[in-house]
């Protein structure tokens, strides 16, 4: 019997979007993150520790998980009926990868851990802990996700079905109007108060409290609570 699979760790997230500026007034002016370039994109690639935020001119957005044994994940895919394109047999670094018609949520890359592109940047004072889906059937796809990943179940403090991932979590919120796709952040922060006023010195509209705080930006709700 084959060892059972460990759920992946999340890496980084590709939103779409092809407005430089108005990610970098988020992004480097709000959160501190160092900015480069993705080889994937060409676009600006965030670092937060060992995590990414991408922009890239898309329809969709895409999460970037990082699992143990990529063989053994092709194979459980298979096993459930889903045929991942191969990134290796397009002569392209190796990484499965599985469109929205797959997930019923959003483009997903899978990719075996590495010691070399995985270090933490040690420059930002953030760290992505969450993000938010909102898909047509919240229920169904996070069950649906909890089988294609090993994912364990859980759900919010408001009842909204959710994963965790490790130490991150995506929920799974209704599409209003049927629009899907990201439509929040969650971040923990060592710099609480300072982040609160470089957003408002941007601009943003920040409803919050001592504990909590929320702004909109890019069309996502980026909601920050301190690190404690």
């Amino acid at each position: 019997m084959p060892a059972a699979l460990q759920s992946p760790s999340f890496r980084g997230l590709r939103l779409a979007g092809d407005d430089d500026g108005a990610a970098a007034s988020v992004f480097e002016r709000v959160f501190g993150a160092p900015a480069m370039r993705a080889e994937s994109s060409g676009g600006p690639r965030f670092l937060f520790d060992d995590q990414w935020i991408e922009m890239r001119a898309a329809h969709d957005a895409a999460v970037d998980l990082r699992c143990d044994d990529l063989d053994a994940q092709r194979t459980h895919l298979q096993r459930l009926g889903i045929e991942a394109l191969d990134g290796s047999a397009l002569g392209c670094t190796p990484c499965l990868r599985l469109d929205a018609m797959d997930t019923g949520a959003c483009t997903v890359d899978l990719r075996e851990h590495s010691l070399v592109n995985d270090r933490p940047s040690g420059d930002c004072i953030a760290r992505l802990c969450g993000l938010e889906l909102a898909v047509r059937a919240p229920e169904r796809v996070a069950l649906h996700w909890t089988q294609l990943f090993h994912a364990q179940p859980c759900r919010d403090a408001d009842g909204v079905p959710s994963l965790k991932l490790g130490p991150f979590s995506l929920r799974f919120a209704s599409a209003p109007d049927g629009r899907t796709g990201v439509t929040a952040l969650d971040f923990v922060t060592t710099a609480f108060d300072a982040l609160v006023r470089n957003a408002s010195s941007q601009g943003f509209n920040v409803q919050g409290e001592a504990r909590h705080a929320a702004f909109m930006a890019l069309g996502i709700a980026f909601r920050l609570r301190p690190d404690t």
